[in-house]
C-alpha cells in the first residue's frame, strides 16, 4: 500500500469511528443530564438517628434540578428555595472511584450525587454522614377536558 493509500484509508477509517462514537455519545445521557428533572424524596438516613421517611414526618418534599443549573426545592407543594447549582466530578483518592458533586450557590453545604435507573442518591459533603434517597416523579401533564355537550 502507498503512503497516499494508506493516508485515505486511516482518514477513511477515522472519520467512521467519529462517526460511530458520535451517535453513541448522544444516546447515553452523561451524569449531569440524568440529574435535570423532578425528583420525590423517599427518605433520610444518618447516624445516630431513625429513617426519616414522609410518612412518619408528615411531609412530602420535591427537588427540581432544570438544564439552565436551577435546583427548586419545595415541602407540601410550597416553594421554600432555590438555588443556581454546578455539578464537578471530584476524584477519588487512591483505590477509590472519583464521585460528582452538586455546588450550589449561595449555601454552605454541596452534596455528593448518583443517579441510578429512577433513584437519586445524595449524600451531605460537610463530613456529616447523612443520605438523601429521592425517586423520579413523573412529568406533570397538564390538560382541560372539555365537558360533553348535551343533547
Amino acid at each position: 500500500m502507498n503512503s497516499f493509500t494508506r493516508g485515505v484509508f486511516f482518514l477513511t477509517l477515522a472519520g467512521l469511528g467519529l462517526a460511530v462514537g458520535g451517535c453513541n455519545r448522544d444516546s447515553v445521557p452523561t451524569v449531569e443530564e440524568k440529574l435535570v428533572g423532578r425528583w420525590e424524596w423517599q427518605q433520610t438516613t444518618a447516624d445516630n438517628q431513625s429513617r426519616l421517611t414522609p410518612t412518619n414526618t408528615g411531609h412530602q418534599v420535591v427537588v427540581e434540578f432544570d438544564r439552565r443549573g436551577r435546583a427548586r426545592f419545595y415541602q407540601d407543594g410550597q416553594l421554600v428555595s432555590a438555588a443556581a447549582f454546578s455539578v464537578r466530578r471530584v476524584m477519588g483518592s487512591f483505590g477509590k472511584p472519583s464521585r460528582h458533586v452538586i455546588i450550589y450557590r449561595g449555601y454552605q453545604n454541596n452534596q455528593f450525587y448518583s443517579v441510578s435507573g429512577n433513584r437519586l442518591q445524595l449524600q451531605d459533603a460537610n463530613g456529616k454522614i447523612s443520605e438523601h434517597t429521592y425517586i423520579r416523579a413523573a412529568p406533570e401533564v397538564s390538560a382541560q377536558v372539555r365537558a360533553p355537550k348535551e343533547l
